[in-house]
């Protein structure tokens, strides 16, 4: 079992994704975020443990990680 949800602090994402060139700090449509350590495994928003992945593939991840039991 997890730990207790943890939030993603919005601004640094931004800021992360701002100096990878993504324009408002935003990753484009179709592309989300994706924190490869969860935040409640004891990732952090950091450059290293963020990823800007296809919608799809985002979702698939984590259907994955709830099938295991990891989140």
């Amino acid at each position: 079992m997890m730990p207790k949800k943890r939030v993603a602090d919005e601004k640094k994402i931004k800021g992360i994704l701002e100096q990878r060139g993504y324009k408002g700090g935003k990753p484009p449509r179709g592309y989300e975020v994706h924190h490869t350590k969860p935040l409640a495994a004891g990732g952090k928003d950091t450059p290293e443990n963020i990823r800007v992945i296809k919608t799809s593939t985002h979702r698939q991840i984590h259907k994955n990680r709830r099938a295991r039991g990891d989140e």
